[in-house]
């Protein structure tokens, strides 16, 4: 149970926030539900209202995946413009839900959708699965989203699985042959990025970015867990982490084959460096940057571009880091029967859009995911001729162990924000190894503590 400092501070901001959202259902009045006599479409007609930034209301992938579901489905659904929550406040969305405002379809990833399941806002998903004999587990599996209670509250719609992209032209430049998916270590990696390093020129080898699970994912690779096994306390004082920490800043830092901390934190290599500019050899990131590669006009570029797997320590099996997009129906939901059915559709069907997804599902055979790759995937990114294989071998390696990139449990927004702090002062110097993971513990256990208060 959260304390009731926390409880208080979230019922404050929801009152006074209570009209925030353009077009919901405040005043408590219930519209009839609608229903269809179609039985291939028991809720044709009925609309629903979908809480989304305004600029996913401009076209793309958005607009395509509501009018997907009009399709398959017969449901409307009506866009609630949600404003974007900057760092540090509390997320517009959620505001608006506690305040009771009427929303019906939520997407979120499955560390994002824990914020509304503490906040108890999140409808649990059996029920609804259980009345329409539809079988969640056997069409998504163990990406079902689902937290203590062990009740599921999203349907996973696509993971975000972490790649290696890297510069063709710089490869050629430097002479050096493009690296292959099979035995993809971080030794191979920083070896290959020291020969793709041009002090002269410019060039990195390597391109990361300031996020917090840079400063962990070493760690999660090497078998580290964040917290302990009762998760009463964090793990950062296990040297896994401090070997993580001090390789990951080495790279720029010492190796330099990257910009080091302090050139990252002045911000002089934004998120988009990689696709806008060509000093960047390789780039170990979210699938979500493939999103931008076929799109020239915005980020034009006169080279290709290729991907490998995420990296893996050697002597580990390999790995990769992965967020799962999800749908999820709020409690505030009129008609959360209908809601589910939209969700459901969603999360079946996004990655047909051919936006790059790759599906959460399961139940797909080798035969559909090799036509989607060849139908979908390899024509949307042909100006960069990535094939089959490679996707197949990145995106699509069954054998590949998933971590979460993010770290989910107790406190775990504020634990974010926390590993951010110290371990940038340790990358600039202000702080040595020991004192940053204490520092980090410390605060981090004292989050957790409030937290399960």
């Amino acid at each position: 149970m959260k304390s009731l400092r926390k409880t208080m501070a979230l019922s404050i901001a929801a009152v006074m926030a209570c009209s925030i959202l353009a077009g919901c259902g405040g005043d408590g009045a219930v519209e009839p539900t609608q229903t269809s006599t179609n039985s291939d479409k028991p809720y044709e007609g009925v609309t629903l209202h979908y809480a989304v930034s305004e600029s996913a209301t401009q076209g793309g992938e958005t607009v395509d995946l509501v009018n997907l579901v009009k399709e398959k489905t017969g449901i409307n659904i009506e866009f609630t413009i949600v404003p974007n929550t900057n760092a540090g406040e509390v997320d517009k969305a959620l505001v608006s839900l506690m305040a009771g405002d009427e929303l019906d379809i939520l997407y979120g990833t499955d560390a994002k959708l824990k914020t509304y399941y503490n906040a108890g806002v999140l409808t649990s998903l059996d029920e609804l699965a259980e009345n329409t004999k539809y079988d969640m587990e056997s069409v998504f599996g163990d990406s079902l989203v689902n937290y203590s209670d062990g009740h599921v509250y999203g349907l996973p719609a696509y993971k975000d699985i972490w790649l290696t992209f890297y510069n063709k032209k710089l490869f050629d430049e430097a002479n050096v042959e493009y690296p292959s998916a099979e035995g993809w270590t971080w030794e191979k990696y920083v070896e290959t990025a020291k020969k793709l390093t041009d002090a002269g020129k410019g060039t990195f080898g390597s391109f990361m970015l300031d996020y917090d699970n840079y400063n962990y994912m070493y760690a999660l690779q090497n078998g580290w867990e964040p917290y302990n096994a009762d998760q009463s306390e964090s793990n950062f004082t296990d040297q896994k982490f401090k070997d993580s920490l001090k390789w990951f800043y080495g790279l720029g830092n010492d190796e330099k084959i990257q910009p080091d901390s302090v050139t990252y934190a002045a911000g002089t290599y934004p998120w988009n460096t990689f696709v806008a500019s060509d000093k960047m050899a390789m780039f170990v990131c979210g699938g979500w940057v493939a999103s931008m590669l076929p799109n020239i006009e915005k980020y034009p570029r006169d080279w290709q571009c290729g991907i490998l797997p995420m990296p893996y320590p050697e002597g580990q099996e390999p790995s990769t880091l992965a967020v799962t997009g999800c749908y999820a129906v709020p409690t505030t939901s009129k008609n959360k029967e209908a809601a589910f059915a939209a969700i459901k559709c969603m999360a079946e069907e996004q990655y047909t859009l051919g936006y790059g997804r790759i599906p959460a599902r399961v139940d797909l055979t080798d035969e559909e995911i090799t036509s989607y790759i060849s139908d979908k995937l390899v024509p949307t990114f042909a100006n960069d001729n990535i094939t089959t294989e490679d996707f197949r071998s990145a995106w699509f390696d069954a054998d590949r162990k998933v971590l979460s990139e993010k770290i989910i449990g107790p406190a775990d927004a504020t634990i974010s924000q926390i590993v951010i702090e110290e371990s940038q002062l340790y990358g600039s110097g202000s702080k040595d190894l020991d004192a940053a993971a204490d520092a980090i513990k410390k605060r981090s256990d004292a989050a957790i503590k409030e937290d399960n208060q």
